[in-house]
């Protein structure tokens, strides 16, 4: 987290730092990115840097956070409307695709987080199994309510999901405005498979 000093700084010079960090953040994984980098495109001395974060890991904790609070924001709503398992879920995945578009460095800085960490092992370990449980709840209720099959491996579920959400986010990063709308159209079709499954009903 940023020290005392960091946040007595001109609000230029804290974003002109923060900026440098989340391009550096974004373009590398942890392990990778490079402080040198960062001050230098900050326009800092590297030893200053040293005043305004411990090290590199707590600039980078802070950036995470940053950037985890701004999709939080983003998909606000997305889980207060009273339907639904895979109404919510078609909001949820499109609204992380948008905010992917919208915030493409945001979105790269959390994605390297998730693909590999290893400074970072044991915190990505819970945040999975907190992510699993959330939706192993949600998929409950919706047993409950009559919504979902209650055969179904909730752990299968949830890993189905998850891989394909991924997969509808990352691989069309690049489609233009004017197509936008077709993906997310794409992205509510994709999750009617997952919902209807592709076997034939008995007639």
């Amino acid at each position: 987290m940023p020290t005392e000093t960091f946040n007595n700084l001109p609000k230029d010079k804290q974003e002109a730092i923060i900026r440098a960090a989340v391009a550096e953040f974004a373009k590398s994984a942890y392990e990778q990115a490079s402080l040198t980098k960062i001050v230098a495109q900050a326009g800092i001395a590297k030893g200053s840097m040293y005043q305004y974060f411990e090290n590199k890991r707590e600039l980078y904790l802070y950036i995470l956070n940053m950037a985890y609070a701004e999709k939080k924001r983003f998909l606000q709503g997305v889980f207060d409307e009273d339907d639904d398992f895979f109404a919510t879920l078609k909001r949820y995945y499109r609204r992380s695709y948008l905010f992917a578009k919208e915030f493409p460095l945001y979105h790269r800085v959390i994605t390297h987080y998730w693909d590999y960490c290893a400074e970072f092992d044991q915190e990505i370990r819970s945040s999975r199994e907190l992510r699993a449980n959330e939706f192993i709840g949600m998929l409950e209720a919706a047993i409950e309510n009559r919504q979902a099959n209650p055969d179904i491996d909730k752990d299968a579920a949830f890993f189905v999901y998850h891989s394909v959400g991924k997969e509808l986010i990352e691989n069309f990063l690049e489609l233009s405005e004017d197509v936008q709308e077709q993906h997310l159209q794409f992205i509510d079709q994709v999750l009617d498979v997952l919902a209807l499954g592709l076997k034939k009903r008995k007639e």
